[in-house]
C-alpha cells in the first residue's frame, strides 16, 4: 500500500515565516524607494527656487545711487544703476511710485512709467555719459541696458493733480512740512527698490535727497 508523506507543522511554519519576511522586505523596499523619490523631488525644487532667487537678486535689480534737488520748483534728479546681467528692459515697463505723508496724516502719491510725468512738467531719462535734456533733439532712452547707469528726473505733485502748484512730495513740500518722501521703482520680473528721500540742505538746487 502507498503511504502519503505528510509535511510536518514545523515545515509549514517555516514556509509561512519566509513568506512574511519576503512581503516585509517588499514593503520596506517600497517605502525606501518612495522616500528617496520624495527627497530627490524636494531637493530639486529647492535647487530651482534657490537658482531663481539668485537670478532675481543678481540680474533683475535696480539701485538708486544718488538723488538731488534739480530746480527751484519741485523737480528732482536721480541716478540709478541696473544689474550687470540679463535682458534689456523697456523704459515704459519700469514704474515709479512717489509718496509722502504730511504731519496731519494727509497722504500724497503719484505713479507712472519712468519718463512719464503723468500730466506734470516734462521729466526725462538719459544714460550717464550721453547728451542730457538740454541738448537739441534730445529723446528719452527707450531701453535700459544691464549694468548701465542712468539719470532720471521726477516732478512733485499728486496722481489727481500732477501739475498742481503745491508740488506734493517735491523738495519745497518736504521742506515746508519737515517730512521725508518715499520713492519706489518697480521692474518686470524683479525686485522693487525703495528709497527714502530726505533733504540734506533744504530746497537748494543740488542738495542731496538721500
Amino acid at each position: 500500500m502507498r503511504r502519503n508523506k505528510i509535511i510536518s507543522d514545523d515545515e509549514c511554519s517555516m514556509g509561512t515565516g519566509a513568506l512574511i519576511v519576503f512581503i516585509a522586505m517588499v514593503m520596506l523596499a517600497t517605502i525606501i524607494t518612495f522616500t528617496l523619490i520624495n527627497i530627490t523631488e524636494k531637493i530639486s525644487q529647492h535647487t530651482q527656487k534657490a537658482s531663481e532667487d539668485v537670478r532675481r537678486n543678481s540680474v533683475n535689480t535696480v539701485v538708486i545711487t544718488g538723488a538731488w534737488v534739480y530746480d527751484n520748483q519741485d523737480d528732482m534728479l536721480f541716478m540709478m544703476e541696473f544689474g550687470g546681467a540679463g535682458d534689456p528692459l523697456a523704459r515704459d515697463d519700469v514704474q515709479y511710485v512717489l509718496t509722502c505723508t504730511e504731519p496731519d496724516g494727509t497722504f500724497h502719491y503719484r505713479s507712472a512709467a519712468l519718463g512719464d510725468s503723468n500730466g506734470g512738467s516734462d521729466i526725462h531719462v538719459w544714460e550717464i555719459g550721453t547728451d542730457g535734456p538740454e541738448t537739441p533733439g534730445f529723446a528719452d532712452v527707450a531701453n535700459f541696458r544691464p549694468g548701465a547707469r542712468y539719470f532720471f528726473t521726477l516732478d512733485g505733485g499728486t496722481q489727481d493733480s500732477p501739475g498742481g502748484a503745491a508740488g506734493e512730495c517735491g523738495p519745497p513740500h518736504l521742506d515746508t512740512h519737515g517730512i521725508s518722501a518715499n520713492l519706489y521703482i518697480h521692474i518686470p520680473s524683479g525686485q522693487s527698490t525703495h528709497q527714502v528721500l530726505t533733504l540734506s540742505n533744504g530746497r537748494e538746487v543740488g542738495s542731496q535727497l538721500i
